[in-house]
């Protein structure tokens, strides 16, 4: 399979990573899965503006975890109430050290009835022994990206923070990152920010990360982790 895209150490490939993630080779995989929680989708990019919103049923709705082989190191966003199931698969595959790292969101969701509700989100990192992440804390608060009011936000609706993606990559001794459900391209971002190497695999959302590729982008680091 030819690359969508390829430019200084960072490749995209637009098709199913089931089909593409056997011929690749990567020292970390860090990924967003579909893992099908039913959400509602909300007016615009699914950041409050209809609370109402109905739910839709999503083709990765049963949390497929087939993507999950036991060659490299993975740091997954999962679920609380799904995590059974990444657990398990990564058991079976041989990642059986399992240790979890937390995006806490400062953004609250509306709720019916006009409620708010705050979130933080686990991130699985999923090894063999022998594999450490780097030190310091393992929360890192931040905020949603949102239209209209971040340079950054590309109006996918479960984009995450780039500065939390550059904290989480640089925990991670890994040159070269993959990650098999890259949505608009955030952790293509961080890893170019932090000089590494990265390839991304997504059926949607290739022309929006490509462009934030071209774009100049902020060391926000100072140097490789």
């Amino acid at each position: 399979m030819r690359p969508y895209y390829e430019h200084s150490g960072i490749t995209i490939y637009h098709g199913d990573c089931r089909e593409v993630l056997p011929g690749l080779s990567a020292d970390a995989i860090v990924t967003d899965p579909p893992y099908g929680t039913g959400g509602r989708r909300r007016n615009g990019t699914a950041q409050g503006g209809n609370p109402a919103g109905r739910i839709v049923r999503e083709d990765w709705d049963d949390g497929a975890v087939d993507w999950l082989d036991g060659r490299t190191p993975c740091a997954a966003f999962y679920p609380a109430g799904r995590t059974l199931a990444l657990l398990s698969r990564a058991d079976s595959v041989g990642l059986t050290k399992h240790r979890a790292v937390y995006l806490s969101k400062r953004d609250p969701s509306p709720q019916f009835g006009g409620r708010m509700s705050y979130s933080v989100e686990p991130v699985w990192v999923l090894s063999r022994d022998g594999f450490l992440l780097m030190g310091g804390t393992d929360w890192f608060s931040d905020s949603t990206p949102r239209i209209g009011r971040d340079s950054d936000a590309t109006g996918h609706p479960y984009q995450k923070p780039i500065e939390f993606m550059v904290w989480l990559l640089a925990k991670m001794p890994a040159k070269t990152v993959l990650d098999p459900f890259m949505g608009s391209g955030t952790t293509l971002r961080a890893a170019k920010d932090l000089g590494r190497k990265a390839i991304e695999i997504e059926e949607r959302y290739c022309e929006i990360a490509a462009k934030r590729l071209s774009q100049e982008v902020l060391d926000l680091t100072g140097g490789e982790a």
